[in-house]
């Protein structure tokens, strides 16, 4: 597994401690339990099995020291059975943890741990993946030696092994640390390799895709010659058993015809014999054996006549009863049939009815939302790159020109700007944007400008209008807001969880909100929101962005984006216009999505630049 490529859970160094939901409170307690039954009995696997969905529990929400602490406790557990596969496993996320509190001298520590288990396995592809995420901290420790002569060792043993994905990220991290160490030649030699590669792979895809399709269909034309053969078999048989009954009656038939003629024979003779002895009594007794005889052999044929007619009444009753079973069956079958189209039919309509609904609730949020031309006539070097998850979304954007206060048109030369992402997403989610999205126009319109106070107001406001004091109700959104001051070129921000990035002479800096939400578990509170002051004196983008990029599952390995690597790519993309930003993020998204990952939840950036002259 690469670090370059892997994700944890967002921002696990930045976030505070969090409430564990009861239910997974409750679920952590059974594990525990299991855990100590599974030690009683000596069952070290399992036990361990247990510890790691504890630490993966406190990960999610947020308490990296505890999942830590249970994933170290799996190592005795997994060593004593010899199971340096999950040894690995755990070194590697623990070395992922500390990669978001940025101590990345423990992430090297930890993902020399993880290498040290791969080596035992006797994997030359779980070394090289080791040895990768090893020389990535490297890398980003500006260690480039170091990490060169990591990365010539994961290159020959990806190669020895013929995985493509481990040769393509060895051959990318080479040709980056050759450029930092100003070796151009290097540098480029090791990024053509790349790139070859990389139109290798893609040229393999489509031909075994092609080739995929070609098998399928050559399965599915033999499976159809096979059904046909077989149903040829059947009613050659059943031809079979019906000649093999005919010929059974027959043979019969023929036996009694043979018993007749020797009769007919035998009265010949006796006859012969009653005209020699030339006698009436032994004419007689003749005549009456050949009567005898003939009556004998009437029987027979009256006997075998009457065993082929009940053979024939027996064949036409199975006959007869096995055509109207089938009868039976069909009719039940087709009222089945149309019993099933219906219920299709309605369940067609109602999803035509709600996709109608939703499709009509869509017109209103875009109707809602103010189009990004008018955000570019205020800054004209802005961009919003805005992907829901379904129709309508949870996420949305707000900006506003403020005014010197109730009902006054006159322009204060101040603009604030807000990138807001509301509980849930799809139905739910565009609901409750479209009451923030009112109450944050009525709160600016009573002339409340200050960040912090907004956030205050808005706070209170949601309270009041989902009555979170007398229900169960705790949606809320989390949040970022600017105020920014077009003429002394100062940004006020304000953030509720959610934080501001911004970007001054190639420098990235980030501001993070305060711990609370809008709304949700959060009470009526009277002291505002932190606001922070900033003075831009140099050209400064400022980016504000819900967390659907950052908790996208996705890459090689169906991890999450992360934080870090997003401020990395905003700070990457700073120094294009805004048109090939907002691009960039669109294809950064796709390939990380790839064709195996949905996307998860709605998706928000706005950004927009200010350049005081």
């Amino acid at each position: 597994m690469f670090f370059v490529m892997a994700t944890a859970i967002y921002a696990v160094g930045q976030q505070e401690i969090v409430t564990i939901p009861k239910e997974k409170q409750d679920d952590i307690d059974r594990y525990k339990e299991l855990v100590v039954r599974y030690k009683q009995a000596n069952n070290s696997q399992q036990a361990a099995f247990y510890l790691n969905k504890i630490a993966f529990i406190y990960w999610e929400f947020g308490n990296p020291k505890e999942a830590i602490n249970y994933f170290l406790e799996t190592i005795p557990l997994n060593e004593k059975v010899g199971n340096y596969n999950d040894i690995k496993a755990v070194y590697s996320n623990i070395a992922l943890i500390y990669s978001d509190m940025d101590r990345l001298d423990l992430t090297l520590e930890y993902f020399y741990k993880s290498l040290e288990a791969r080596r035992k396995l006797n994997n030359k592809g779980e070394v090289a993946a080791g040895l990768i995420d090893v020389a990535y901290i490297h890398t980003a420790l500006n260690q480039s030696e170091k990490a060169i002569q990591l990365l010539e060792e994961a290159l020959e043993l990806s190669r020895e092994v013929n995985n493509p994905r481990l040769i393509l990220n060895s051959l990318k991290l080479l040709a980056q640390n050759y450029d930092n160490l100003g070796n151009k030649a290097k540098a480029t030699e090791f990024g053509g390799m790349a790139n070859a590669y990389e139109q290798q792979l893609a040229t393999q895809q489509i031909k075994t895709e092609y080739e995929t399709k070609v098998v399928k269909s050559q399965a599915e034309a033999e499976r159809e010659r096979m059904q046909r053969t077989q149903q040829e078999l059947l009613m050659s048989l059943r031809e079979l058993q019906s000649k093999a009954m005919q010929d059974s009656l027959n043979f019969v038939v023929l036996r009694k015809q043979d018993s007749l003629r020797k009769a007919e024979e035998e009265a010949q003779r006796k006859q012969t014999e009653i005209d020699l002895l030339n006698t009436d009594r032994m004419l007689k007794e003749a005549q009456l054996r050949e009567r005898e005889a003939q009556s004998r052999v009437q029987r027979i044929i009256i006997l075998a006549g009457a065993i082929f007619v009940l053979v024939l009444i027996i064949s036409s009753v199975a006959i007869y009863k096995n055509y109207t079973d089938k009868k039976k069956a069909n009719e039940l079958l087709n009222l089945q049939n149309i019993e099933i189209q219906q219920q299709r039919d309605q369940i067609q309509k109602q999803n035509e009815n709600i996709s109608k609904s939703i499709n009509y609730a869509q017109g209103i949020q875009r109707a809602l939302l103010p189009p990004q031309s008018n955000l570019q006539a205020i800054f004209p070097e802005s961009f919003i790159f805005f992907r829901p998850r379904d129709v309508v979304s949870g996420d949305y954007y707000w900006f506003k020109e403020l005014t010197t206060g109730y009902g006054s048109n006159e322009k204060t030369g101040k603009v604030a700007v807000s990138a807001i992402d509301c509980t849930g997403h799809g139905v739910p989610g565009a609901f409750l944007s479209m009451i923030g999205y009112n109450l944050l126009d009525d709160i600016v319109f009573r002339g409340i400008h200050k960040p912090g106070a907004i956030l205050t107001e808005l706070n209170n406001g949601i309270r009041r209008t989902l009555r979170q004091d007398e229900t169960d109700n705790r949606d809320g959104m989390d949040m970022a807001l600017c105020v920014v001051d077009t003429k002394t070129n100062i940004v006020e921000f304000s953030g509720a969880k959610n934080p501001l990035v911004y970007v001054v002479n190639n420098e990235v800096n980030r501001i993070r909100g305060d711990k609370e939400s809008i709304g949700g578990g959060m009470d009526y509170r009277n002291d505002e929101f932190t606001t922070h002051v900033i003075k831009v004196e140099s050209p400064t983008w400022f980016y504000m962005f819900s967390d659907g990029f950052i908790d996208q599952f996705g890459g090689p390995d169906g991890r999450k984006y992360m934080i870090k690597n997003f401020i990395d790519l905003l700070a990457g993309i700073s120094i294009l216009p805004p048109d090939q930003q907002r691009e960039i993020l669109k294809n950064t998204l796709k390939d990380w999505l790839g064709t195996k990952y949905p996307q998860v939840d709605d998706i928000l950036v706005v950004g927009f630049k200010i350049d005081p002259k």
